[in-house]
C-alpha cells in the first residue's frame, strides 16, 4: 500500500502525472479536500484545522482529524505521521511545492530528515532523498543535488560530472544538471543529498 498526502497547492489534474492505485491510501491535507472532490479522487482521511475550507459540509462524509489552530506540527506534517503509523511500502507528498506560502514549501523540504523515504511531487517537480550508496537516474530533465546538509559525491554521465566533491546545503554549484546520454550515476560516498528534478 502507498500513502499519498494530498497538499497545497495541489495539482490540477493529479492522474496525468500520477497513475493511482486501487489501493493507494489518501490523505487529503486541508483545502486539498475541495480539490480532490473536483478531480473525483477517493478520500481516506481529511486531516487539518481545515481554516483554508471555505465548504466545511465536504467533511460531513469523511473519516476526519480535525487539528487544533494552536499547534507545533503543520496541518501537513501531522498528515506524514499518521500516514507512516499505516506502514505503507512508500509515501508520497503531492502538491506543496511553490505557492503564496514559500515559508511552507520551505518546511517541506526539512521532513526529508523525518520521512527519509518521502518522495514530494507536483507536474513539473519531484524530490527525493539520496542516501549513501550509488544512484541511476534516466531522464531528460534538470537535475538539481543539494548536501542533506552535506555530501560527497560523484556524477558520471552527466553535462557536469564530477569526484569525490565535498557539497553543502549552501553550495549552488550542482543546480540544472543534465543526463547526457541514458543514464546517470549518481554515487554518494559520504552523507545525503536531496535531488530535485524539474521538467523541462
Amino acid at each position: 500500500m502507498r500513502v499519498l498526502v494530498i497538499t497545497h497547492p495541489t495539482p490540477k489534474d493529479i492522474r496525468a502525472f500520477f497513475p493511482l492505485r486501487e489501493d493507494d491510501y489518501i490523505i487529503a491535507v486541508d483545502q486539498a479536500v475541495s480539490n480532490l472532490y473536483k478531480q473525483r479522487i477517493k478520500i481516506d482521511l481529511a486531516i487539518g484545522d481545515f481554516d483554508s475550507l471555505s465548504n466545511q459540509g465536504m467533511l460531513n462524509s469523511l473519516n476526519v482529524i480535525r487539528l487544533n489552530p494552536v499547534k507545533d506540527v503543520t496541518d501537513t506534517n501531522q498528515a506524514l505521521i499518521e500516514g507512516m503509523n499505516k506502514n505503507p511500502e512508500s509515501l508520497y507528498m503531492i502538491g506543496g511545492i511553490g505557492g503564496e506560502r514559500i515559508e511552507h514549501f520551505m518546511v517541506h523540504t526539512m521532513f526529508f530528515n523525518q520521512f527519509p523515504k518521502l518522495v514530494i511531487k507536483d507536474e513539473k517537480s519531484t524530490l527525493f532523498l539520496l542516501e549513501e550508496g550509488v544512484h541511476s537516474l534516466s531522464n531528460r530533465d534538470y537535475n538539481t543535488f543539494i548536501g542533506y546538509p552535506e555530501a560527497v559525491l560523484s556524477l558520471f554521465g552527466f553535462k557536469y560530472p564530477l569526484d569525490h566533491y565535498s557539497l553543502n546545503q549552501y553550495d549552488p554549484l550542482c543546480i540544472s544538471n543534465e543526463i547526457l546520454s541514458n543514464q546517470g550515476t549518481v554515487t554518494v560516498h559520504q552523507g545525503r543529498l536531496l535531488s530535485i528534478i524539474s521538467k523541462k
